[in-house]
């Protein structure tokens, strides 16, 4: 944490100009940010009251249009419902009432119809036909003003529609055949009732082309009266106070449907929807909006909310109809119309202050750096010393000893630094144990600035100490071909040993080494100019591990030795632990690859069946890898391989079968098909079952003491050559170099179904294992019939224990740890193993993984149980343990694949299997390329790039090597 703070403290450092001129310059921007602040609150606070008094005009303008609207509309239907009106029966005696009704249209422009309805269907209405539909569909007469429509609901079809002037004249009359309507239908009718005058929810008239709605009310013989109100003259009120464009006046009721609006999307929704009986605020706004707008209270002040990422002020008045309802009146404007006029005051008085600012900057800067420029010579200097740069100082003289020696020492300083950090780098960025000692040597004689250096390291046996490094200076040679190795106990240098193993201590002018007249020639050096320092090298536990010895021309002895001597010494110091560490870091990489060798060896001793696969499947594998990774083919344009990818593959290749060390050795063996482990007593009992036999036979034979009859001795002749011939079948089938056909495993069951007398008991002599899985059956009474070949529940061995199955992997685990039945194992079609036995080898590479998993490999190598673990997987996907596909595995495992199998093909070392010639060995794996199991771009540079013949000349014999023609497999 203190840390922290004190790089943020230094972040925070700035030259002395610079503080003054922010100073300034800050109290210039408070100023100013303060005045525009101000004076944008202020318009603001004027435009959102002279606004606010426009919304209570604009409110105070719609109620009292609503009042001159609504309310005589309601007195005249509250009126009618109580005149004799009701009470007509006849066309003359309603058509009476007509110029009293054009008198009350001409009074209230706002009513477009007066309709009286009768409950027996009967209902006339009278009304102004305006610009309607009705002019087009009637073809009326162009003086047509008024219309008196009359409908009968005794007569079908008999409504008639008469037209009459602007003076109430009757013009003419037709009669309607087409119009279906029935007010008793509509919702306003069925909602009338006796007790008050209600108004219905708007609704669109198709006739008129406008939204209106109904005033209605039933009288006390269940006439109701009506009048449809047109909503245009409230919507024009509504526009003609819009100020801004952006402007909206919404007139709706609780449930959100609107009555009234100065919206053109109003229009917009009419005309698309014509059908529609409301329109809802959901029609213009979206879903928050109108949550934002039921929040905002009733005759408060204006609020703010957002619509379409744009901010608006809005505010909702009440807007009665009559006593008993009333209606909601939203008010908006967008905030940037609203305050326009504070906007563009804000950028103006922003915009000067801009030009003081900028007019401010140049002149506080230049007094600024009047003020600091001593002061900052001086520091910018020294700021460019600790950057370790010092190629941009002008270095003027100076009179001020202080001055020029502090200069000296951070020039001093920063050599020294620069060295060490550089020598450091190198160094950690070095793996390899042999490149890592030239680099530390090279990398300390440089830092010294020494004339030659010279590296002596205590061999492991620790019997002498040898040269590991020299280099000279003038020559930039680092022959140490002529420097000789001493034995810790040559008295010759005696001295020297002693400085170093006892005293360990730095010594002057003792060297290792003699230096003789052809090494002073390569020095440049003649011995009288020679001097030199000697650095025993430590371990961490302070044990010595060898010797640096420094080489200077005399003359700079005084200055070595007054000024560089500590700082050669804790460059020592360093040098020793890297050497400690590289050398540890190497004999571990040994030790590791040693162990990975025995293992591989010991896999591959372990059984014959492997021969050397475990040694030489690495070493093609690596040839293949290179050959990929300096391909210039496309398919190859993103593999490369570094360092340490190399020595992740060559652990992969080692260790790619290391699973087969858990693999018994009577499956890997297993030569034919009925070989296992077995306890030999059962053949000698069967023996005894023939002494038995034979004994029997015998006192036969001697109590008859004839021959057998000619037809006896035949038939028994014929009987052992069936038997001969059966048993050659069985014979040959075991052998398992064959596929076995249905035919033969039918043959073999038949064979096996023959009996014999059992007259010894099959328990004794077993191990209790056996013996158990024995005397889990029933114990027959002997001599008992048992068959010639038999697969019991006393040949199902059981797992050992539980399996704990990886859902990784696709290899299914059988039931049993495996299945010794002959007719069982005798009937296996391909090969020798059963498919418990198979499971057994195949599982070898999921205990390959699960052991690489469980070594923790440094994160560099952490792909090695990857690429170990996917050499039996398939570029299709078929392969296993995992089944994954060419995309899914790295390009090394698919190398390490083909790798795995051409030596398994052309091994000559294992004894189950003539090893095939290179032409059989590329063909079968050309099949595999055209059957997707094996990468086909890694196979045809193992092809052209002449991997197979490199590798046959190797370690193919001979015969193996026959001519072949890459071109006959390359896909």
């Amino acid at each position: 944490m203190n840390s922290l703070i004190i790089k943020i403290k230094d972040k925070l450092i700035f030259p002395l100009h610079v503080h003054i001129s922010t100073l300034f310059i800050v109290m210039i921007v408070i100023i100013c940010s303060i005045q525009i602040l101000l004076t944008h609150k202020s318009i603001n606070n004027l435009l959102l009251n002279a606004n606010s008094t426009i919304f209570d005009r604009i409110s105070v303008e719609t109620r009292s249009s609503m009042r001159s609207e609504y309310r005589p509309a309601f007195r005249t239907i509250s009126i009618l419902t109580k005149r004799d009106i009701i009470n007509t029966k006849t066309l003359a005696q309603r058509s009476a009432y007509f110029n009293e009704f054009a008198m009350l249209l001409d009074l209230h422009k706002h009513v477009s119809t007066y309709r009286i309805t009768f409950p027996n269907g009967d209902w006339f209405g009278i009304g102004i036909l305006g610009n309607s539909l009705f002019r087009e569909r009637l073809n009326t007469p162009d003086n047509t003003y008024y219309f008196f429509l009359h409908h009968t609901a005794e007569k079908a079809d008999d409504t008639t529609i008469f037209f009459y002037d602007i003076e109430a004249r009757l013009i003419k009359s037709q009669l309607l055949t087409d119009l279906q309507y029935d007010p008793r239908k509509e919702t306003w009718f069925k909602q009338s009732i006796k007790e008050k005058v209600l108004l219905s929810k708007p609704r669109y008239f198709s006739g008129l082309q406008q939204f209106g709605l109904s005033i209605h009310q039933k009288s006390a013989n269940d006439v109701v009266v009506s009048a449809d109100i047109l909503m245009q003259n409230i919507s024009h009120v509504l526009k003609s106070t819009s100020i801004h464009p952006s402007s909206l006046r919404v007139l709706y009721d609780e449930e959100n449907i609107i009555y009234a609006s100065n919206s053109p999307n109003l229009a917009l929704i009419k005309n698309k929807d014509k059908d529609s009986k409301v329109i809802n605020l959901n029609d213009l706004f979206s879903s928050e909006i109108v949550s934002t707008i039921e929040k905002i209270n009733l005759d408060q002040e204006i609020q703010r909310y957002q619509h379409k990422g744009e901010d608006w002020y809005g505010k909702i008045f009440s807007a009665p109809i009559n006593s008993e309802r009333s209606l909601n009146l939203l008010i908006a404007v967008k905030t940037s119309e609203l305050l326009s006029s504070a906007y563009l005051i804000r950028q103006q008085t922003i915009l000067w202050s801009l030009g003081i600012l900028l007019i401010s900057i140049p002149c506080v800067y230049f007094i600024s750096q009047r003020i600091s420029k001593p002061i900052r010579q001086a520091t910018e200097q020294a700021r460019l010393i600790s950057t370790f740069d010092f190629s941009s100082i002008d270095h003027t003289s100076t009179k001020i000893l202080e001055i020029a020696n502090l200069t000296r020492s951070i020039s001093s300083m920063k050599s020294a630094i620069e060295n060490y950090f550089n020598l450091t780098d190198s160094i950690s960025k070095e793996n390899d144990f042999d490149e890592s000692i030239k680099l530390i040597g090279r990398s300390t004689a440089e830092a010294t600035k020494a004339s030659a250096a010279y590296l002596y390291l205590i061999n492991d046996k620790e019997t002498h100490i040898e040269p590991q490094f020299a280099w000279r200076a003038s020559t930039q040679s680092e022959d140490i071909s002529k420097l000789e190795s001493f034995a810790l106990d040559d008295k010759k240098i005696a001295k020297t040993i002693e400085h170093i193993m006892i005293k360990k201590e730095p010594f002057e002018n003792l060297n290792i080494n003699q230096l003789d007249e052809q090494e002073q020639n390569k020095l440049g050096l003649n011995s009288e100019q020679i001097w030199s320092i000697t650095f025993p090298l430590f371990s961490r536990e302070k044990q010595i591990i060898g010797a640096m010895v420094l080489v200077f021309d005399v003359k700079n002895s005084e200055y070595v030795r007054n000024t560089q001597f500590s700082y050669f010494e804790s460059l020592m110091n360093y040098t020793s632990v890297a050497l400690e560490g590289r050398k540890m870091l190497q004999n571990q990489k040994d030790l590791l690859d040693s162990f990975i060798q025995v293992m591989a060896s010991s896999i591959d001793t372990k059984s014959p069946y492997t021969g050397n696969h475990c040694q030489k499947v690495p070493i093609l594998t690596q040839w293949l890898a290179e050959s990929a990774s300096n391909s210039t083919e496309p398919e190859f344009k993103d593999f490369k391989l570094d360092e340490i990818q190399r020595e992740e593959l060559r652990i992969a290749s080692w260790l790619h079968d290391c699973g087969k060390i858990t693999t018994p050795e009577y499956v890997v063996d297993k030569a034919t098909k009925l070989e296992t482990i077995y306890n030999r007593i059962h053949e000698i009992r069967t023996r005894f079952e023939v002494l038995k036999r034979d004994a029997e036979i015998k006192q036969w034979k001697q109590a008859f003491n004839n021959p057998l009859p000619d037809e006896y001795q035949k038939e028994l002749e014929q009987e052992w050559q069936r038997l001969n011939e059966e048993f050659a079948l069985i014979a040959r089938v075991n052998v398992g170099d064959e596929f076995l056909s249905e035919q033969d495993v039918k043959q073999i069951q038949k064979i096996g179904q023959q009996t014999w007398e059992q007259t010894l008991d099959n328990s004794l002599g077993l191990a209790w294992e056996e013996k158990a899985r024995l005397n889990s059956l029933s114990e027959p009474q002997l001599p008992i019939t048992v068959t010639l070949l038999q697969n019991n529940q006393s040949h199902l061995i059981p797992n050992s224990g539980p399996i704990n199955h990886d859902k990784r992997f696709i290899l299914q685990v059988p039931e049993y740890k495996n299945n010794i039945g002959e007719i069982y194992n005798l009937s296996i079609q391909r090969g020798t193993l059963n498919n418990e036995e198979r499971f057994i080898i195949n599982d070898h590479i999921i205990q390959t993984i699960h052991m690489l998993e469980a070594l923790p490999f440094p994160r560099t190598m952490k792909n090695i149980p990857q690429i170990a673990g996917g050499h039996h997987e398939k570029v299709d996907g078929t392969g296993y343990p995992m089944g994954l596909k060419a995309e899914e595995m790295p390009l090394t495992a698919r190398v390490m694949a083909i790798a795995d199998i051409f030596e398994a093909l052309t091994s000559h070392d294992r004894p189950y299997k003539k090893a095939k010639t290179l032409t059989e060995s590329l063909k079968i794996m050309s099949f595999m390329v055209k059957d997707k199991h094996i990468d086909k771009d890694l196979f045809n540079l193992f092809l052209t790039s002449g991997l197979y013949n490199k590798y046959a000349e190797a370690y193919l014999k001979p015969e193996q090597r026959d001519n072949v023609d890459i071109n006959d497999y390359i896909s």
